[in-house]
Parts: structure tokens; C-alpha cells; sequence
């Protein structure tokens, strides 16, 4: 791949606004090879619902990165933040979003240049533009089953651009193998392309000399901690019967509340330490006793790969986890699975006793050869296999 060719996200993040998820990880990792990047902010695939926990917040943040709207973040990297709202499901209103998103984006490309660059599209709801803007080629990657979005308001929208999307990309990449085998059968060039971790930045911090944070430091061990939004897709219930029956366990909560957690905010060892810089996230993470992915097993969440599971590994954190088959099929003997309440307390008493330098080594060297830059050059590798 011509490191000389300009890429443009169409992202699933804002990126101002967000600690990084893969496409975000992948972009740097792009721009880290030479390549100049555009990141366009997540437009929705809905609207926020007026009374919803963190409205207030989403739409302030929102209006933050609009002032911005097309911002360096560092030579040759620039970020798009669409003024438009997220409104589908009316064809006439839909018809004008996507005319003044179509001239916002041409614009961004005009004043920096691009000329053809490729597509790199990670979010559906940009389905009805990106065929409509001059690229020499395009990516679709699912982080996620775009069509199992418990939040979507306009599901036969979103499912058409999905598909357009879908239909329309020289090469398809999914994270999980979940998605890939529900896809391949559909088209050619469908490919698996499993997560990776920014290793460093987590490894870095069990080789320094660092102090707990102090919001960390008069919890007691042992620490199960979980970072990431707190929403209402987390499994609260197994939070609240592991923090009852076993008062010893402290539960500590990394990242912004986003749902109703009052079921367990006034338990005495349930800990709520809110968002946290992503920067700062290893450090915390370092004071953990044991990890957990506590999540209810809708759809969306079957289908997933957290990137999580290998931040965890790579602090050699042991780790429980709700019963996704990615996390169950790539870390057998691992990671521990567990769905109920007196199931995840059983795994972390289980996790906790089998604690020995030898295991926290073993699952730090698992992950020691993950990188997102590898990532990167197998995406370009299946994407010049498509265009041969």
C-alpha cells in the first residue's frame, strides 16, 4: 500500500470525545505508516433520547466538537466533526442530511487536498454518502452487529445503508469471528481481522514505579475492576449479588454512567471512580486484582470482540467474562466464563486464589506480540488482494 495515500475514516467514535476504540487505534497506526488521515466523527444511529442519564452531557460534548468542525490533531492527521443530527427514518429529512453532510465532507476534502483517497468506513449510518464521494477504494469494517444496536430508532434505515455498505466495499473486515461467519457465505472478500492491544501502553505500567491513583487508594484489595461505559448494557445483577455475598470483594467502576446504577451505587463495596483519560486507564488497571466483562447477552453482545479482554491480559490481569464465543474460542483455559451471579462469584473467589506470578507472566506473553501496526498491514494486504 502507497504510503503516500491519503485515508478517510468515516468513524463510530467522536473522536475528541472518546477514549480509543479499534478504528481509532487503526487510524493512528495508519497515520503512524506515513499515510495522511482524515477522521470524520460519528454522526448516530439515532438520536439521544431527551431525559435519558447523560443527555445533557452528550449534546454539550456534541456542540464541543461542532465548534471544532474540521481541527488538526497533528500534522497530517485531521478530524471532521459533521454539524448534522442524526435524524433517519424520514426520506424527505434524510434526503437533506445527507445533501449537507455530502457538502461538508467535499469541503473538508477540498481545503486539505484529498484527492481519491480510500474509504475506510466504520459506521453504517454513512451508508448513503460514501458511494457519492470520489475514492480510489473502500473498506468496511464491523467493530460491532451494526444491526443488533440496541438504541437504533430507524432500524430499516440503518439496515439499508448497512447493506449498501455491505455490497458496495472492495474488501469487508470483521472483529469477530461471530460476524465473519455470518457474512462470508454473502460475498467474496470477507475477512476475519481479530482485535489488537496497545500493548505498551498497558505493559508500560508493571515495569514503572508508579503510585495507585489516589481516588483508588484507600479501597481495600481485592480489587475487581472493570473499565469502560457504564451503561445499561452492563449486567448489574451480577455486580450486585458478587458485592453481597462476598462483602470483601470491592468492586471498582471505571467510565462514565450512562444507564441506572442505582441497584448497586449504594453498595459499600461497589466503587463508581467515573471516566477516566485513557492515558490514565493502565494505571488503574495496575491496581486491579481481577478484570470482569459483565454484559447481558443480547445480540450485539454475542457478536462482539472487547478489545478489553486483551487490555486486562496485557496488565496480567485474570479475567471473568459473560459468555461471548470470542472471548471463549480464542482464550480457552484463559479466561474464565461466567453468566449468573453465583457464577461470577465463583470465578473470581476461583481467579483470585489461583493467583501466581507465573500466570500473570503467562497471559502478559500472550499478548505481547499483539499490535495494532500488524493490524494495519493485514488490512491493506486483503485490500490489495481484492483490487488483483
Amino acid at each position: 500500500m502507497d504510503s503516500r495515500k491519503p485515508i478517510v475514516c468515516f468513524g463510530c467514535y467522536d473522536y475528541w470525545n472518546s477514549n480509543p476504540g479499534s478504528p481509532i487505534q487503526i487510524t493512528d497506526a495508519m497515520h503512524s505508516a506515513g499515510h495522511k488521515v482524515l477522521w470524520i466523527n460519528n454522526i448516530g444511529m439515532n438520536m439521544p433520547k431527551i431525559g435519558k442519564h447523560g443527555f445533557t452531557r452528550r449534546v454539550f460534548l456534541k456542540f464541543k466538537s461542532w465548534l471544532r468542525w474540521l481541527k488538526p490533531h497533528r500534522p497530517g492527521f485531521y478530524v471532521l466533526s459533521p454539524i448534522i443530527l442524526p435524524l433517519f427514518g424520514n426520506p424527505a429529512v434524510e434526503k437533506l442530511n445527507e445533501k449537507w453532510l455530502l457538502f461538508q465532507i467535499k469541503l473538508a476534502y477540498l481545503i486539505l487536498g484529498l484527492k481519491q483517497p480510500l474509504a475506510f468506513v466504520c459506521m453504517p449510518s454513512f451508508g448513503n454518502v460514501v458511494g457519492k464521494l470520489n475514492h480510489s477504494g473502500m473498506i468496511y469494517y464491523y467493530t460491532d452487529k451494526y444491526d443488533s444496536y440496541r438504541d437504533i430508532t430507524a432500524r430499516a434505515s440503518i439496515t439499508a445503508r448497512d447493506q449498501l455498505l455491505f455490497e458496495t466495499a472492495d474488501v469487508v473486515l470483521c472483529a469477530s469471528k461471530k460476524i465473519t461467519d455470518s457474512l462470508k457465505n454473502k460475498r467474496s472478500n470477507v475477512y476475519y481481522l481479530p482485535h489488537a492491544v496497545d500493548f505498551r501502553a498497558f505493559n508500560s505500567v508493571m515495569e514503572s514505579d508508579t503510585l495507585i491513583p489516589e481516588d483508588m487508594a484507600d479501597i481495600p484489595e481485592p480489587r475487581i475492576g472493570y473499565f469502560g461505559s457504564l451503561t445499561d448494557s452492563n449486567d448489574l445483577e451480577v455486580i450486585r449479588y458478587s458485592a453481597t455475598e462476598d462483602p470483601s470483594l470491592q468492586f471498582v467502576l471505571i467510565g462514565r454512567v450512562l444507564g441506572d446504577y442505582s441497584v448497586i451505587s449504594d453498595l459499600p463495596n461497589v466503587h463508581l471512580l467515573g471516566f477516566k483519560p485513557y492515558s490514565e486507564i493502565p494505571l488503574y488497571g495496575k491496581y486491579f486484582n481481577a478484570g470482569i466483562m459483565n454484559w447481558k447477552m443480547t445480540d450485539w453482545i454475542k457478536h462482539c470482540s472487547p478489545v478489553k479482554t486483551k487490555e486486562y491480559l496485557s496488565l496480567g490481569l485474570p479475567v471473568v467474562s459473560c459468555p461471548i464465543d470470542e472471548v471463549k474460542n480464542n482464550y480457552d483455559g484463559i479466561v474464565e466464563i461466567a453468566e449468573t451471579g453465583p457464577e461470577f462469584l465463583s470465578a473470581i473467589h476461583k481467579v483470585l486464589q489461583e493467583s501466581s506470578s507465573e500466570l500473570k507472566q503467562m497471559r502478559i506473553d500472550r499478548m505481547r506480540n499483539e499490535s495494532w501496526d500488524m493490524r494495519v498491514q493485514e488490512i491493506f494486504k486483503y485490500y490489495e488482494s481484492s483490487k488483483s
